[in-house]
């Protein structure tokens, strides 16, 4: 019994400090780590585009130019 016990602790044993010395996934998962980081870094300064971030300066600034064209392109009676 203890025989069995023992060969199952070891190969246990020896199979999690295998697993535990692994390094082929660890920069798999350091890049997905930096990519999350980085699409977090974008969506904060990008902003949603609707009331804040860099997407909304850009579109009021757009339309700002469209009016000033309309403005003066328009025909007035």
């Amino acid at each position: 019994m203890f025989n069995v016990m023992t060969k199952g602790y070891i190969a246990a044993y020896l199979g999690l400090k295998g697993f535990l010395k692994d390094q082929r996934g660890i920069t798999a998962i350091e890049y997905a780590l930096i990519g999350v980081a980085v699409a977090s870094l974008l969506a904060l300064v990008l902003g949603n585009g609707e009331s804040t971030g860099f997407l909304f300066e850009l579109k009021q600034a757009f339309q700002k130019i469209q009016a000033a064209i309309l403005s003066v392109t328009s025909t007035k009676p």
